[in-house]
């Protein structure tokens, strides 16, 4: 929600506005992609858009608590009492990832932002980085994403993905399960 609202804002200082096409089209960056649909969107140079862009999310994000998806913590708690380690595996930038973490209130065994990585989200590097650091077989993982580039990243790194919301919609692979709501999901049934 807070990438969205800093879109909305980056497209308006260049004086359009952001459009559930655009939102389709941006949703799970990376960052670079955002910056040149708006870019091109809006004929402005695109050093202009990163810097309006990246400041808006980073004031947004360290202004704002956090808001938890719909049975995410709960999700999390389960895994934690049952020693299932846990990561979160961001396409944003380490300082956005850490202004993030900063507004969460639990704790999760590692984070692997695009700044830790060659290339980031939908490239599988993000996740089989993770995978190594905490001695998983992305074979016996699931990634938990709502975006198609998340989604991808997962299951091109040989992860089982568990599909949030209508921006995953219409994916389909063996090892993807798609839920409207992480409400509906335990750690039982992912594992």
């Amino acid at each position: 929600m807070l990438w969205e609202a800093a879109q909305q804002q980056t497209m308006l200082y260049f004086g359009d506005e952001w459009t559930e096409q655009d939102q389709a089209h941006s949703i799970g960056g990376p960052l670079e992609r955002v910056v040149g649909h708006i870019a091109s969107r809006t004929q402005a140079d695109p050093g202009h858009v990163a810097r309006v862009l990246v400041g808006e999310i980073e004031h947004l994000v360290a202004n704002r608590p956090a808001l938890w998806m719909p049975g995410a913590r709960r999700l999390l708690q389960e895994a934690r009492a049952a020693q299932v380690p846990t990561a979160i595996v961001s396409n944003s930038w380490r300082v956005l990832l850490d202004l993030l973490l900063a507004n969460v209130d639990f704790p999760v065994d590692l984070t692997v932002s695009s700044s830790e990585v060659d290339r980031p989200k939908p490239d599988p590097q993000p996740y089989l980085r993770a995978c190594e650091l905490l001695g998983a077989d992305p074979a016996r993982s699931v990634v938990v994403e709502d975006s198609p580039t998340g989604a991808a990243a997962g299951l091109a790194a040989g992860c089982h993905v568990l599909a949030v919301g209508p921006a995953v919609e219409g994916m389909s692979d063996p090892r993807l399960r798609h839920v409207d709501s992480l409400e509906t999901v335990t750690l039982d049934s992912l594992i």
